[in-house]
């Protein structure tokens, strides 16, 4: 059984090409978004696990491009984890579009993040506290 969770965005001017396209590398920046608010809604603090020397380095990234997201629409970036972690993490994501009470998909993916301890920057673990939160739940 999967966890997932859902945040609500606005596109910033910023986040736009000339076109006024969301430009396809801050796909990644409301994955990162959307991580860091499941993590939180899950009780699980990245600050905690740094401050307890466990560091959470990105090792591989993918997203498929289906619908352009535009400036100033409200997206949906739907966050989830799918199974319980030993040394890395795997987090899918769905950026979406609410039109006519129906969901539109306009980009999907994943990332894979590793533990790793701060000090010698070798695999580590998942804290315990963590595959305790996650068990529970998934």
């Amino acid at each position: 059984m999967a966890v997932s969770y859902d945040i609500k965005i606005r596109v910033s001017y910023v986040d736009t090409d000339k076109m006024g396209v969301v430009h396809n590398s801050n796909y990644y920046r409301f994955f990162e978004r959307g991580r860091i608010e499941l993590m939180r809604y899950l009780g699980v603090s990245y600050k905690k696990m740094e401050d307890e020397g466990v560091m959470m380095p990105l090792i591989d990234q993918y997203a498929k491009y289906l619908k352009p997201a535009y400036f100033d629409e409200e997206l949906i970036v739907r966050t989830s984890i799918n199974t319980v972690p030993a040394v890395k993490i795997r987090f899918d994501y769905q950026v979406l579009r609410e039109k006519e009470g129906k969901e539109e998909i306009l980009c999907e993916g994943y990332n894979t993040l590793a533990f790793i301890d701060e000090r010698s920057r070798k695999p580590h673990p998942c804290p315990l506290w963590i595959r305790e939160k996650l068990s529970k739940i998934l």
